[in-house]
């Protein structure tokens, strides 16, 4: 009997270090598959679009700019002096294009390959604290999430920021929670990035996040000693000062009133290049960028809101002792005292990422001016968020319930199918075969849905979900590029022909009344910017002409002759010879 113990518990010593291996394994295997599935949500199809206009001309010229007259300093748009963002993406814009060549593939591919890399640090960070199943939700999440999706495929700053803003926020978290100091510097480089990336907004509000964080779940001492400000600020000043001050003395304070003063601080407290919105423009803004899974946001919070509640009653008797009123208010009052001391790990997560998603989509509320991507650096928290609420949708909700959630989809999609054509016509500039495309898409998207209502009506809520999340891939895949297709060719036209053609053709090239940055990119050198008729006086007496049709006739009485339109631009040629 004894001589049998030995081989007993070496059997399930094997068996152990087997199980390990085999997890081991199942991890590696699916962060591959989330690689593979990041890296097809991005770069396939990268560079068929012509740059939208004008927010990717006003990045994608400049950096060629930059190769052509070799200025690294000071950000040239036509070659004139623009001062905007800092210049880490047109930087690395400008290195894309020595490497792929300038086209719209590499003016995209450093926006692209941040989203690809989020996705991943959203994966581990959800799989560490949160768990597998959580993480591969997430996943699921933002590589469906229309919003994440095609910002992720446009050559602007915006994912740039989230990148640099969640690397920030995730190492510091786990920094603090697993006492490893060196994250801390991967913390502070990405905040430096950040603050390259878009200026002071890159700084301001992980410190917001993190401040506010820190007061409600550790010991300020302690906190302030592990955080090591002073080499911290050191760090971030060395990376992102340099550029500040160079660029400040070059343009003698100018880029500082511009910058710092016009596009921060004005664009905070007032209206800037007509980008207003309402208070909630950007819970509009989530919800839709989000959607469908933004859905299930209102029952996240609720859900957080009461076992947060709860986490401050250390003995169930107490309750007794209160009436409901004062027992809310008692119990605030203890969170308040304790902060997070008496949360669970996975509790002090879940508060850190609603605190991450909360003040990042508050704070850009309060700014006067707003734009659709500004609370992209929310969607990692807040698809970490909806993943976790799912997996206890999934285990804990009845099948009536799930049957309720499938069925208010489909009718939303349905109601959607029918609505489309209503909403588009207050859609400045929505191309005409964009309805009929929405609505096909949209009603797949019903039957999809409508399938998971019955199969959840059946009680089958895996299979619903399944069906939920392969239909909502299938739109974001195969639908979202053809209607961008659909918009690009309405937006831009045949712009980018015309701007090649008078290249070729030897130029001059003049844009009369049309706000569209990336011309200079096509037409590879200066354009003349034309915006009334007086500015027609001081041209050259030979040039080619790209603008609206409406002034086509205009045009013509002046001696211009029509060489190529479509339905919204048209390319003319003027000589006084």
């Amino acid at each position: 009997m004894t001589g049998a113990m030995p081989e007993i518990a070496s059997c399930n010593l094997r068996k152990s270090k087997t199980d390990k291996r085999f997890y081991e394994w199942t991890d590696i295997s699916l962060f591959l598959l989330v690689v593979v599935l990041a890296a097809i949500t991005f770069f396939p199809n990268l560079g068929n679009l012509p740059l939208f206009n004008p927010d990717e001309g006003l990045y994608a010229e400049p950096a060629r700019e930059m190769l052509v007259t070799g200025e690294y300093i000071t950000t040239l748009l036509n070659y004139v002096v623009r001062f905007t963002k800092p210049p880490l993406v047109i930087w690395a814009m400008a290195l894309s294009y020595k490497i792929w060549g300038v086209n719209e593939f590499a003016a995209r591919f450093f926006g692209a390959s941040t989203g690809f890399l989020l996705i991943l640090v959203t994966y581990l960070f959800a799989w560490k604290y949160l768990g597998r199943k959580v993480a591969i939700v997430a996943v699921g999440t933002l590589i469906t999430a229309p919003l994440f999706v095609g910002v992720g495929h446009m050559a602007i700053t915006d994912m740039p920021l989230a990148f640099f803003t969640a690397g920030s926020l995730f190492a510091f978290f786990h920094a603090w929670k697993q006492k490893q100091p060196l994250w801390l510097w991967v913390g502070y480089i990405s905040t430096a990035l950040a603050i390259m990336t878009k200026g002071p907004v890159g700084v301001l509000l992980p410190g917001v996040i993190l401040g506010t964080y820190f007061l409600l779940c550790a010991r300020n001492r302690e906190v302030i000693s592990f955080l090591r400000l002073g080499w911290g600020s050191l760090m971030m000043a060395i990376i992102a000062l340099p550029w500040f001050v160079i660029e400040i003395a070059i343009t003698h304070g100018a880029y500082f009133r511009e910058f710092i003063l016009r596009e921060n601080f004005a664009r905070f407290t007032s209206v800037v290049d007509s980008h207003k919105g309402a208070w909630w423009y950007h819970l509009a803004a989530v919800f839709g960028g989000l959607f469908p899974w933004s859905i299930l946001l209102l029952q996240a919070v609720i859900t957080f809101t009461k076992t947060l509640m709860s986490s401050s009653i250390t003995d169930e008797s107490e309750q007794s002792n209160f009436s409901h009123f004062k027992l809310v208010i008692w119990r605030v009052k203890q969170l308040l005292l304790f902060g997070c001391q008496r949360l669970s790990l996975q509790n002090e997560t879940l508060l850190f990422l609603f605190l991450w998603s909360g003040i990042t989509i508050i704070f850009f509320s309060v700014s006067v001016s707003k734009l659709l991507p500004y609370t992209l650096p929310a969607f990692p928290a807040l698809a970490i968020i909806i993943a976790y609420q799912w997996q206890t949708f999934i285990e804990n909700t009845t099948n009536k319930v799930m049957f309720a959630y499938c069925s208010l989809l489909f009718c939303l999609f349905a109601g959607a199918a029918i609505y489309a054509p209503f909403a588009l016509r207050y859609l400045r500039g929505a191309p005409p075969n964009l309805s009929g495309m929405l609505i096909s898409s949209v009603s797949i998207l019903s039957l999809f849905f409508l399938i998971a209502s019955c199969l959840a009506f059946i009680k089958l809520r895996k299979q619903s979900l399944f069906v939920l999340l392969a239909s909502t891939a299938i739109f974001s895949f195969v639908m979202t590029p053809k209607i961008l297709n659909l918009i690009s060719l309405n937006w831009e036209g045949a712009v980018v022909n015309y701007a090649r053609f008078a290249r070729n053709a030897g130029g001059p090239l003049v844009v009369y009344q049309l706000r569209k940055p990336a011309i200079p990119f096509y037409f590879g050198s200066r354009v003349f910017e034309v915006s009334n008729s007086d500015g027609l006086q001081s041209l050259p007496y030979r040039y080619y002409l790209i603008t609206g049709c409406k002034n086509v006739e205009f045009f013509k009485t002046r001696g211009c002759k029509i060489i190529a339109h479509d339905a919204h631009f048209a390319l003319l040629f003027f000589s006084r010879v």
